[in-house]
């Protein structure tokens, strides 16, 4: 992104407005007097969100999906979530211009990926920065959410598909974004490839985050007791219950029902040995196999949480 550009960023929530302030912030950090920075274009159907973008410097300009300006842009990002992203994926590549680049932040890759190469106009490359919080909307939005973060890039499709210098100037500039966005580590890999590993990295815990939200509200008349008794550890275990926006990607996620059985039948290797330990009174077994898992779990390298 050496040379100044024209940004359509759909979607101004937590992760496209983060996307616009870590972009301004970038540029804020490195243009150079007299130099012309990069317009940033932020398209939303809440006209507050855009409100809320442009006081806060994010953006330059903001428009209503049916007023913009796709045909003037040389990069557009998809920020909405998975069923709208869907849906419009289509419509916006055909009112870019020939040979612009579009991609996306979708949680699945799969069926985006298969949108993007199912037309010929546009340059589509999925990707996925690895980050987020539960909460929603601009007001939510931070320009180090992408700082440290992974990016999932998937091989380019549309116009680009099967022409080697296209396709690697098309990843190398979706790369190029995210690293001024904060990003720092990325993994190339397919679309199937990569919804099968998220489908544990991130649908599962979100998933199991409802599951378990769920289980309490079921609880019955020991449900009181538990809310009052719910601290840290249920909070922080049922935090992505709260985000639609992940759970919206693993309904269109394949690799879920393997996943999902996967834990299922861990759970139930847990209770049977629960169980083992009550009849027989001796709960040594399990304790071990628990702290087992607590020593793989604090010997696997993850993010720093941000504060």
């Amino acid at each position: 992104m050496a040379t100044p550009i024209r940004i359509g960023i759909v979607g101004v929530g937590l992760i496209g407005g983060s996307l616009a302030l870590a972009l301004r912030r970038a540029g804020l950090r490195t243009t150079a007097p007299g130099a012309v920075r990069s317009t940033i274009i932020g398209i939303d159907l809440h006209r507050a969100s855009l409100l809320q973008a442009r006081r806060a410097n994010a953006i330059d300009l903001g428009f209503h999906p049916d007023q913009a300006p796709f045909a003037s842009c040389d990069l557009v990002v998809l920020c909405t979530p998975t069923p709208a992203l869907l849906e419009s994926l289509p419509g916006i590549a055909s009112s870019m211009q020939p040979g612009a680049l579009l991609t996306d932040v979708c949680g699945v890759k799969e069926l985006p990926c298969a949108l993007g190469a199912a037309q010929r106009r546009v340059v589509f490359v999925g990707a996925h920065p690895m980050a987020g919080t539960e909460q929603r909307g601009f007001s939510a939005a931070r320009a180090d959410l992408f700082d440290g973060a992974c990016v999932a890039l998937c091989t380019p499709a549309g116009i680009a598909q099967g022409n080697g210098a296209w396709e690697s100037a098309a990843t190398a500039a979706v790369r190029a974004l995210w690293m001024e966005a904060g990003a720092t580590r990325f993994l190339e890999l397919g679309p199937s490839e990569h919804d099968e590993a998220v489908a544990y990295a991130s649908h599962l815990p979100a998933l199991t985050a409802a599951a378990l939200f769920e289980a309490l509200e079921g609880a019955g008349a020991i449900e009181p007791a538990a809310r009052a008794l719910a601290a840290g550890g249920f909070r922080d275990t049922t935090r992505l219950a709260a985000d639609g926006t992940v759970g919206q990607a693993a309904v269109h996620n394949r690799f879920i029902p393997a996943a999902a059985r996967a834990l299922s039948e861990a759970l139930r290797n847990l209770a049977e040995a629960s169980a083992q330990g009550q009849r027989t009174r001796d709960l040594r077994p399990l304790a071990r196999r628990l702290e087992l898992l607590a020593d793989r779990r604090r010997a696997m390298p993850l993010p720093a949480r941000k504060p």
